[in-house]
């Protein structure tokens, strides 16, 4: 029986992977897009820092990640938070949330982050680092006004 498990393991261990896997492409952008509240909604552009307009109740951030990560870190006001979030893949040139067709690479993720009610003044800050070699991170940051 030992003999059994021992050739099966052998034979697991040299089997060649696949070739037609693919790796997870680099890490290359991580941006706030938008930010919605109970009373609000709005875009947030790249080299935005504070939202425009006031935000009360419970806010949820969307992130878009081009490429993919592995070690996403959520602050809020430099304290690590692990809010619930909702991901959806995004896929082809036009990166578009949640259009991936069957067999169409992932070029990135839509992160929605549920974070409840902040205080006006609230710093959100978002790390990532890329999944693949050379190891990046990247950042982003918005003040909720």
């Amino acid at each position: 029986m030992t003999r059994l498990f021992l050739a099966a393991g052998l034979m697991l261990a040299l089997t060649p992977v696949a070739a037609g896997a693919q790796s997870a492409p680099p890490l290359t952008g991580l941006q706030i897009v938008a930010v919605s509240s109970a009373t609000q909604s709005e875009r947030i552009a790249p080299d935005q820092t504070h939202t425009n307009r006031p935000h009360t109740g419970p806010i949820s951030v969307v992130v878009q990640e081009t490429g993919i990560g592995r070690a996403r870190v959520v602050r809020i006001d430099g304290a690590v938070a692990a809010p619930p979030s909702t991901q959806r893949p995004l896929c082809g040139s036009a990166v578009t949330a949640g259009a991936c067709r069957p067999g169409e690479p992932m070029t990135g993720v839509e992160i929605t982050y549920h974070l409840g009610p902040l205080r006006k003044g609230a710093t959100v800050a978002l790390q990532d680092t890329s999944a693949n070699l050379p190891a990046v991170t990247l950042d982003t940051t918005i003040t909720i006004d």
